[in-house]
């Protein structure tokens, strides 16, 4: 198998930048790790406000708290369509990830 054809299944089946780091464009590929990682912080850090104003709303009103219902009730809040910071998160995830992919199978290191 081709290295270029290793990095590029290394960055989209593992982790974003993995396969730069491995064919030795290290600086590439802990650029596109960095990345990544914010933006799974920064949706992370979003679903778990969103879980927490949830629970804070459900204590006010006196209903009971268990983890489906929370997670019920949160997935509605986030709704695709209601959410413009979430989904614009998630989509330049995506765009990285693929980015990537095509990067790490396109220019590899010679």
């Amino acid at each position: 198998m081709q290295q270029s054809t290793k990095a590029a299944l290394l960055s989209g089946l593992i982790f974003p930048g993995i396969g730069q780091i491995t064919t030795g464009r290290k600086t590439c590929g802990w650029l596109f790790v960095s990345f990544t990682v914010v933006i799974l912080y920064l949706v992370i850090s979003e679903l778990i406000l969103k879980a927490y104003s949830v629970i804070e709303t459900r204590q006010k009103k006196g209903i009971a708290i268990d983890a489906e219902s929370v997670s019920k009730a949160t997935s509605d809040l986030i709704g695709f369509s209601d959410n413009l910071y979430l989904n614009t998160l998630l989509i330049i995830f995506i765009i990285t990830w693929f980015y990537s992919v095509v990067d790490a199978y396109y220019f590899p290191k010679k």
